[in-house]
């Protein structure tokens, strides 16, 4: 009788091949030649091939505004600069100071309590540039000065110009303010009148006055500033301008 051991065994190899090359796919049906794509490669190249504007930052809004007040100049305050210069618009004092362009001298309104003229300096910023004078109305007023204060446009066009110029006993002193374009005359009026005992006379207490392009001036003796300390007077947009007389 044959011995079925042979068989059985040989049975059983071929089953186990089997297995193997069932449990086992060839290089070819797995992609085992292309390489693993990871996630992390993925990303970089969605960065590379993704919106471009995601990656551009936008400008600051305080960027923007420095932008917008470095872009005021002293033509934005005082329009006739883009103008020729007249005989108007000359001091008839003296005037040494060669910081300042005179050619770029430009009247601002009469007042009884100064000569004052707009100008602009070498580094470009805008200037008030006045002498106080007495009220003699006689011809014979007695003049004081010249003093100059300067700033750069975008800040005359926020606080407008302040200069003091000290009298004594022979020499006239005044407190003269070139208010910021956005304070219209009827408002200073409005304010200033309520002032006791002001008025629009010849020389006031406090006197006002505006360029036929609106600027307006505020002028009065460093005793009279000094009593009032401040005076505050609405802008065109419902805000507050606060005139500091110290």
């Amino acid at each position: 009788m044959k011995s079925k051991l042979p068989l059985l065994i040989g049975l059983s190899a071929v089953l186990l091949a089997t297995s193997c090359s069932a449990a086992s796919p060839t290089s070819e049906e797995s992609g085992t030649s292309a390489e693993p794509v990871s996630a992390t490669s993925q990303s970089q190249k969605g960065d590379k091939s993704g919106d471009k504007s995601s990656a551009t930052p936008s400008a600051s809004p305080s960027a923007s505004a420095s932008k917008s007040l470095a872009s005021v100049s002293a033509k934005d305050i005082i329009p006739t600069l883009a103008k020729p210069q007249t005989d108007e618009d000359r001091p008839s004092q003296k005037f040494n100071d060669s910081s300042i362009k005179k050619s770029d001298f430009r009247a601002l309104a009469p007042l009884s309590y100064a000569q004052e003229f707009a100008a602009t300096n070498k580094e470009g910023d805008l200037c008030l540039v006045a002498w106080a004078q007495s009220g003699d109305g006689d011809g014979s007023a007695t003049i004081n000065g010249p003093e100059t204060e300067c700033d750069a446009p975008a800040e005359v066009q926020k606080d407008g110009l302040t200069l003091n110029i000290d009298g004594s006993d022979k020499k006239p002193g005044v407190v003269l303010a070139m208010l910021p374009p956005d304070v219209a005359e009827k408002d200073v009026r409005t304010v200033l009148l309520k002032i006791p005992g002001n008025h629009e006379d010849l020389r006031p207490p406090v006197e006002f006055k505006a360029t036929d392009f609106g600027i307006v001036s505020v002028a009065m003796e460093p005793a009279t500033a000094k009593e009032l300390g401040t005076i505050t007077i609405p802008r065109k947009d419902g805000s507050d301008f606060t005139l500091d007389l110290d």
